[in-house]
């Protein structure tokens, strides 16, 4: 007979179970930025090739030049900062009392300076209340890696739509 899980007696072990999915969400999203990001380089390398160097090198204007190194360095910091979040700068949470949580999850070792400082922590913790504060700061830091990420890959998308039509406007 399969067994039917009773969430309310355990609910720590799923508290875990979603904090574990939401970290590896955040990693994963540092992972692809770093990868698009190579990848955007390579791109525009290929690009580069393509059209003949960089706009305005043949002919000696100055202008092309910073609009051509803005196309390829802007998209390059959007998908530098999906990696730059980290837990201090995600969103506050509603309702976290700093006295109720002691932190003992992401330990910080100015609060906890030795094994019995620490133990004392972990003993006095509400594990609810900690793993729940924990599942919504990295919640809220995903989001954020999230938007990060898209706005990265819409600025690929539009400075390579932009490459595409200085190109087709030199042509023309």
């Amino acid at each position: 007979m399969a067994r039917v899980l009773q969430p309310e007696r355990d609910p720590l072990k799923y508290l875990a179970i979603a904090l574990a999915d939401a970290q590896a969400t955040v990693r994963a999203y540092d992972t692809k930025a770093q990868i698009l990001g190579i990848g955007y380089v390579f791109s525009i390398n290929i690009v580069v090739a393509v059209a003949g160097g960089v706009p305005g090198a043949q002919d000696g204007t100055l202008l092309p030049v910073p609009i051509f190194w803005g196309i390829v360095t802007a998209p390059l910091f959007l998908f530098g900062y999906v990696l730059q979040p980290s837990r201090k700068t995600a969103p506050k949470i509603e309702g976290a009392s700093e006295l109720a949580l002691k932190r003992v999850l992401y330990v910080e070792t100015h609060r906890h300076r030795t094994v019995e400082d620490y133990e004392a922590a972990v003993c006095a913790s509400d594990w609810m209340r900690a793993v729940s504060f924990k599942i919504l700061k990295v919640s809220k830091l995903r989001e954020m890696k999230r938007e990060w990420f898209i706005r990265a890959l819409a600025a690929a998308a539009f400075f390579f739509a932009s490459l595409f039509g200085l190109q087709l406007f030199k042509v023309m």
